[in-house]
């Protein structure tokens, strides 16, 4: 581009002009010009930055729910296809089990106190009569305390449900039942002494799940 000023003079009057691309702009309107080029930069800007905040923001949300919820957040993530959607369906689930999930009473707490160290007891000469005891006892504090809304309630939603208050326990309370119906499954018409062994060790693993599921609950 060209620039070439030029004064012209009339009297006591002057103005100035500026040839740009062979058309003649005054100062004033060059002026102007600049002042709403630099403005729109300037507008630019702040609307780029103000979205390179709000992606910040949304990443730390999204890494402070992934905290928040553990395994359960990548779970929902993957079967909704969207963060964004398993951040609020967990939210959602969260605020209605805040509502509706109740503590023990200290009679309940004392009487499945009892019950565990029965199923502690057991375990020693009857793994599977205790692994058995131990699905009772979790289930039925997780009835008890509105876990489970209805009888027809899936033990997937029982999962979810667990998965979003208590999501350090809702994997061992997956993996303890899978392993319980693994080893029920595999129990009749196997006797040798290795798949006994093997057996018991699966069951020791799912004692030791259940065990922590039961004490992050019967304890909230």
């Amino acid at each position: 581009m060209r620039l070439r000023y030029t004064n012209y003079f009339s009297g006591n009057n002057a103005r100035q002009t500026i040839l740009v691309g062979g058309v003649d702009v005054s100062t004033t309107t060059l002026i102007v010009i600049i002042v709403v080029v630099v403005i729109v930069i300037l507008l630019l800007a702040l609307f780029f930055a103000s979205r390179r905040r709000a992606a910040q923001r949304s990443e730390e949300q999204r890494e402070r729910t992934r905290e928040e919820f553990g395994p359960e957040y990548e779970r929902t993530a993957e079967e909704r296809g969207s963060e964004e959607e398993a951040e609020r369906e967990l939210r959602e689930r969260r605020g209605r089990m805040e509502r509706e999930v109740e503590p023990l009473s200290s009679e309940s707490r004392g009487r499945y106190e009892e019950q565990w160290g029965e199923v502690e007891r057991v375990f020693v000469d009857n793994p599977e009569r205790s692994i058995e005891m131990a699905d009772r006892t979790v289930s039925d504090i997780l009835n008890e305390r509105n876990f489970v809304s209805d009888a027809g309630q899936s033990d997937e939603e029982t999962e979810r449900r667990l998965g979003v208050m208590h999501p350090d326990v809702a994997d061992d309370y997956r993996e303890a039942r899978r392993i319980r119906a693994e080893v029920v499954a595999r129990s009749a018409g196997r006797s040798d002494d290795s798949s006994d062994e093997e057996s018991t060790e699966d069951l020791r693993q799912a004692i030791r799940k259940y065990r922590a599921v039961y004490q992050r609950i019967v304890q909230d």
